[in-house]
């Protein structure tokens, strides 16, 4: 698939297995599903660099391009959750935002977030990083491709544009980066076999400074 026209690509990334094992084995908590905020940690914020490099070169992020969110995501028989069709939004900040079209301000974890205007959300770019096999049988990322395009989607338009642009389930290999904009809908199902499916996400920000202050950018 192509990233412009469908919104999302899996890229085989040259991230090391010993650095793989190292996040495998030092981000996750076999009880909870994931952790926010991840870019104060060496390992996570080495990853990024990594990642900006390799998909710089393959034309997908600018050299410029800054780390703005990291997440860890599990998803095993503890953690087996299900995420309905949605777009991700809500992006974290230094300070609760009072710039004009940056909406919905909130506190997650003590950390502010909000919605950037349609302008910032095309700019950025999530890079799913796994850590582990993902196959059907482990609750795989689902993505409706080309709804990137449609801009910030209503709840109640979700059914029209997915029956539309249908749906495409990504699976990957561990080392394997799925690239995608934010704007895509997406969702996941649970595991019919759970076990672990370990993902560090990122998120990338690709333009020129706006008029709020990113809460990490690297």
């Amino acid at each position: 698939m192509n990233l412009e026209d469908h919104g999302y690509c899996i890229v085989p990334t040259t991230i090391p297995d010993e650095r793989l094992n190292t996040l495998r084995n030092t981000l996750f908590d076999e009880s909870t599903a994931g952790e926010r905020c991840l870019l104060d940690n060496d390992v996570v914020r080495k990853i990024a660099l990594e990642l900006k490099h390799e998909l710089s070169t393959q034309n997908h992020l600018l050299q410029n391009a800054a780390a703005i969110q990291a997440i860890a995501f599990n998803k095993t028989a503890a953690t087996n959750w299900k995420v309905a069709w949605h777009q991700d939004l809500m992006f974290p900040f230094a300070a609760k935002v009072s710039t004009i079209d940056f909406d919905l301000p909130c506190i997650k974890d003590g950390i502010h977030y909000a919605r950037p205007p349609e302008s910032v959300l095309k700019k950025l770019l999530a890079v799913r990083l796994h850590l582990d096999d993902c196959d059907e049988t482990n609750g795989p990322l689902r993505v409706s491709p080309g709804t990137h395009h449609i801009g910030i989607i209503q709840t109640r338009e979700i059914p029209d544009h997915l029956a539309r642009h249908g749906e495409t389930t990504c699976l990957a290999k561990k080392g394997d980066a799925l690239v995608m904009r934010p704007l895509t809908l997406h969702a996941s199902s649970q595991a019919t076999e759970p076990k672990h499916r370990r993902i560090l996400h990122f998120v990338y920000f690709c333009g020129e400074p706006i008029g709020e202050t990113w809460h990490r950018a690297i």
